[in-house]
């Protein structure tokens, strides 16, 4: 073998050496406590030789992406392009920082929250701490400086990368009279989570604290921690100012604003500054979480929003357009920033000229530096993977300035010199502010200049271009005005002035009682958020939890949270995303969220109707004095919650009621209430209707033609819009039928209804039995035609004033069908029965007929009678025909009206055939064998309880037969043959 290549090989076994050591000292020093599993482990490994081509192929192979495993955690990295330049990107998680902080325990460790006692709350100390501070600073001087908190990120941005050459930063942190262990707390997460390579320094800028801890105990506290510094002001500056003293003392190339109660969480830099170092005219925002108030629980705000404003000039947010809710995990504009929490490269600041020195203390600046920054050449953007969480305190604890009225001031020279022709519609939302004196603005107008800014209608078509949308710049009137008022009480809520994240109560009326002060008068705008009039404060609901409390938080306008609207009828003010209503405890006088009770609303009268599950209730509605019918079930509770057939029929009645039609009943809401441990109350409630079917016709009864001929087109209207929206009825009846006192009909109990479609069977045993189509009865599958069928029944006893099938079992009711309709041929039997037409064989003359029964004043009548009463399904019409009949063509009855004369009659009902015929009863089928007869008796329940089933083997051939024992001698005693009265037994007599 030549020399070089032994070189080679020896060279090349000598690089895989120095791997597999470094690999194995590696793993050895990374995990001492399991060494002589994990080497045992690794020269498995070694010997696999996949694993050894690996590292050989890594060693001399370059490649855009790098991935090494530890025993712990896969490190990443990537190359990318980037304007042409290629740049390495990094993973830059602290594991090591993470599983220390996942191994913490104590009080408001993960970010969770500390509820202090009752007795700790009542302690002069827990009160004295809460006024200095307007946030829970007991509690916080119990949690650990250095706690953790809950990575609440999106999921994938734990696997982002970033560039590994970042910029350094200055943290600047302006303060004044800040708790202590808060201030802490803020700078010490700083320093756990940051890498330090890229923080320079953390400037703690005093603005006059007058607190003894914030100066010898503070100056103790830094100079023990790393790159803190503090710079104290000798007089009260102001935030704005406070800010510019710590960004002329910075060093970094980036500036941090951060407020002095604050926690950032995991990995939070790389991506709030990475976009500054891709482009430094590119300034970013965090997203802002929340530090409760009143136990220092860390949560999410929510999922982002855009900031903005309205023309009063307070701050609002927009909604996410749909490409930033696409990618969750990268930065997206923002048209206006919060103000309190950003970053910006330092070169950038400056050329904006930093903050205008001539707005004082704090406000508006958050406006003009959004301004500026885009309007200049610049852009603002929110970094969702990097996340800080920020204490929104009760109230201002610390105090006014001598600077008189500062706010609108600000307000008025940031509209001055940034908003052009715009500063017109804050005039106009502010009157008092066309005289407010903004100060000399030369210079900042000279600024705006001299970088060639562009105008603000360019800012508001291209950054801000949907504001006007949620913010019009005329304001819109409110839906609603007025005092919000117990309806059994005379208290009314009132939110006595109060500030941000307060919540409220009830107190006794301002109007009913002169000389008392409050806060009673409120507004129900038209981004439907209710308000304290005249006031940026709107009734706020955070959780979605029964009893919850309603806060007062900043209105935004987004709805979300904030988003109520009022039911008219039922006096009930309901919050949209939680479904529940304002409620109230009027001994304890709290307002708070509750299940909307709308049978508080109801009065219970009498029973007017009863059924297997319940009852209906005639009703009234106290507020309005309308009466309404009211259907309670009491049902019983499962593990899977409600019964099927209830959530059924409230699905279906609630389509139904989207049908605008007359004639089918309307359901105006459905509530419920527990009645025991497992049983619920369901309430629906209906339009109340005087009377059903059934009594009208007792009432009318005999009914002439032209109300037979309305009430008729009126069900068959109701039952052509139910079948053309995939519903049959399934309970045809006169107790189902409702008629108001103008002859108005109305289809109503959908119990068994049900959507059909062709590839669902349903159940046979439907529509109350004198009702019952012939197929049904002998187990067919349930289609439209047997509701068709049901009309039919309906227009009969119309005519009659009488069930036209009374029978008292299913067999006598398919008897007594054929006894009057005829025994249908081969071909209109139903082919799927397990019932033979054999079996009637006996019955195939009529005992009566129609024309016998019924006499209309309208052949149409009858003739539409006859084809809805067919025996073939598929000669009946169906609704939408039907309703074609001429019988419903008033202009026009020639084709089938007839005048009855004294002949007609006489022959229609001529001498009765004789009933002894069809007294002997012994029908025989064959079967194939005892299982089917199983079947059979399993499958139909319309010979159950008429016949006798009887089997036996026949001692000729051997088939099982089946006999059916018929009752028929029963039929009704002596039959009279006289035409007047086989029609009065007909009726008189039920079978």
């Amino acid at each position: 073998m030549p020399v070089r290549f032994r070189r080679k090989r020896v060279l090349i076994i000598c690089v895989i050496s120095i791997f597999i050591n470094i690999y194995l000292i590696k793993n050895y020093s990374e995990n001492p406590a399991n060494n002589r599993d994990d080497i045992s482990n690794t020269e498995i490994k070694i010997k696999n030789k996949r694993f050894v081509d690996k590292i050989v192929h890594e060693t001399t192979t370059a490649t855009t992406t790098t991935t090494t495993q530890s025993p712990f955690r896969t490190v990443r990295e990537e190359i990318v392009e980037i304007d042409g330049k290629k740049l390495r990107k990094i993973d830059w998680h602290d594991y090591e920082l993470i599983d220390r902080e996942s191994a913490r325990k104590g009080l408001g460790e993960g970010g969770t929250g500390v509820e202090p006692s009752v007795q700790e709350r009542n302690s002069p100390e827990f009160k004295r701490l809460y006024g200095e501070n307007a946030f829970n600073a007991f509690i916080s001087s119990n949690i650990s400086l250095d706690r953790s908190v809950k990575d609440i990120r999106h999921p994938d941005c734990k696997y982002k990368l970033y560039l590994a050459e970042l910029s350094t930063v200055s943290i600047i942190i302006p303060t004044h009279d800040e708790h202590l262990p808060t201030l802490l707390r803020s700078i010490h997460s700083i320093l756990n989570r940051t890498p330090a390579k890229l923080l320079e320094e953390i400037i703690i800028v005093d603005d006059a604290s007058g607190k003894e801890e914030l100066k010898a105990a503070l100056d103790t506290q830094v100079a023990n921690l790393t790159k803190t510094r503090i710079i104290r002001l000798h007089k009260r500056e102001g935030l704005i100012r406070t800010r510019l003293a710590g960004a002329r003392e910075a060093k970094g190339e980036i500036l941090i604003f951060f407020d002095s109660h604050i926690e950032v969480n995991i990995n939070w830099l790389p991506p709030l500054i990475e976009p500054i170092v891709l482009n430094y005219k590119t300034s970013v925002c965090p997203f802002i979480d929340i530090i409760k108030w009143e136990n220092f629980a860390y949560i999410a705000q929510d999922d982002g929003a855009r900031g903005a404003f309205d023309w009063g000039m307070f701050y609002k947010r927009l909604p996410l357009l749909t490409e930033n809710v696409q990618k969750p995990t990268e930065p997206f504009d923002n048209p206006v920033m919060a103000g309190g929490l950003f970053a910006i490269s330092k070169k950038w600041f400056w050329e904006l000229g930093g903050y205008d020195e001539g707005l004082d203390v704090w406000g508006g600046e958050q406006y003009e530096m959004s301004f500026k920054i885009w309007q200049c050449g610049g852009r603002l953007v929110d970094a969702p993977c990097s996340r800080v969480g920020h204490i929104y305190r009760q109230f201002n604890p610390h105090g006014g300035f001598s600077f008189g009225d500062y706010l609108s001031r600000n307000h008025k020279r940031v509209a001055v010199v940034w908003m052009d022709e715009y500063a017109e519609y804050v005039y106009k939302r502010n009157g008092h502010m066309r005289t407010v004196n903004p100060g000399n603005v030369k210079k900042q107008l000279e600024l705006r200049k001299k970088l060639e800014c562009k105008p603000f209608k360019w800012f508001m078509e291209n950054v801000a271009f949907d504001l006007p949308r949620y913010y019009p710049p005329v304001p819109l009137p409110p839906y609603a005005t007025g005092e919000i008022r117990s309806m059994n009480n005379s208290l009314c809520i009132d939110t006595k002035h109060a500030n941000e994240h307060a919540t409220f109560g009830l107190d006794l009326c301002l109007r009913d009682h002169q000389g008392r002060s409050g806060e009673q008068d409120f507004e129900l705008g038209w981004r439907q958020d209710i308000r304290p009039k005249g006031r940026e404060l709107c009734f706020d609901v955070p959780q979605r939890s029964k009893r919850t409390s309603i806060v007062l938080f900043a209105c935004h306008g987004m709805r979300g949270n904030q988003h109520f609207v009022y039911d008219i009828n039922n006096y009930h003010i309901l919050h949209v995303a939680t479904r529940l209503c304002l409620d109230c405890d009027l001994e304890s006088r709290q307002v708070f969220m509750e299940q909307c009770n709308t049978k508080n609303v109801y009065e219970l009268g009498e029973i007017i109707g009863q059924g297997a599950y319940g009852c209906v209730f005639k009703s009234r509605n106290v507020t309005t004095n309308e009466t309404v019918a009211i259907k309670k079930m009491t049902i019983l509770r499962t593990g899977d919650g409600l019964p099927t057939s209830v959530i059924r029929e409230g699905a279906l009645l609630k389509r139904v009621g989207k049908v605008d039609n007359d004639n089918l009943i309307k359901l105006k809401e459905v509530f419920n209430e527990q009645a025991s441990v497992d049983r619920q109350n369901i309430y629906f409630i209906f339009e109340y209707v005087e009377r059903d079917l059934e009594r009208y016709l007792k009432m009318h009864s005999p009914l002439d033609i032209n109300r037979i001929r309305n009430l008729t087109q009126q069900l068959l209207t109701a039952v052509s819009v139910l079948h053309s929206h995939s519903i049959f009825h399934r309970d045809i009846k006169p107790q189902n039928i409702l008629v108001t006192n103008n002859d108005i009909l109305k289809l109503a109990d959908f119990g068994l209804a049900r959507e059909y479609h062709e590839h669902k069977v349903f159940t046979t045993v439907v529509v109350t039995m004198w009702y019952r189509a012939p197929e049904i009865l002998l187990s067919s599958p349930y289609c439209t035609s047997a509701d068709m069928w049901s009309v039919g029944c309906i227009l009969g006893e119309m005519a009659l004033g009488r069930p036209l099938f009374a029978a008292k079992s299913e067999s006598r009711q398919l008897r007594r069908i054929i006894l009057l309709m005829g025994l249908p041929n081969e071909d209109e039997w139903p082919q799927d029965s397990p019932i033979r037409r054999e079996a009637f064989e006996n019955y195939s003359q009529p005992i009566i007929t129609l024309e016998r029964l019924i006499r209309f004043e309208d052949s149409c009548a009858f003739e539409l009678l006859r084809s809805l009463l067919s025996f073939k399904q598929s000669l009946r019409p169906t609704a939408i025909r039907a309703l074609e009949h001429n019988f419903f063509r008033r202009t026009d009855h020639t084709l089938c009206t007839v005048t009855w004369s004294s002949a007609d009659i006489a022959e229609a009902t001529a001498a009765v055939p004789n009933l002894d015929a069809y007294t002997d009863g012994d029908f025989k089928f064959n079967n194939d064998d005892d299982q089917k007869i199983e079947n059979i008796r399993s499958r139909t329940n319309s010979i159950d309880a008429g016949y006798y089933y009887q089997s036996w083997s026949s001692p000729d051939d051997g088939q099982h037969m089946l006999t059916i024992d018929s009752h028929i001698s029963s039929v009704g005693g002596d039959v009279p043959q006289s035409p007047i009265d086989i029609v009065s037994w007909w009726l008189d007599s039920p079978q």
